[in-house]
């Protein structure tokens, strides 16, 4: 029980600790993710990068989601 209330206090303390970044770093991060996705490989292949559009959609028409997630663009 107490590694359980462990992870909540960890999460508490570096939510608090500055490990939020700032406006420039989120900037630069918002430019590499853009570039990234302005790339032909992913209007090629008509990826959908709204994770939750893409639940509605594939929960609509009774399909399963392949999902590829990725930090390429972060530090």
């Amino acid at each position: 029980m107490k590694k359980l209330l462990l992870i909540p206090m960890l999460a508490a303390v570096l939510a608090g600790s500055g490990f939020s970044q700032s406006t420039d770093e989120q900037a630069e991060l918002q430019a590499k993710y853009d570039k990234k996705v302005a790339k032909e490989f992913v209007s090629y292949g008509n990826w959908m990068l709204d994770y939750d559009a893409a639940r509605a959609k594939a929960k609509a028409e009774g399909k399963l989601l392949f999902t590829y997630f990725s930090r390429s663009y972060s530090p």
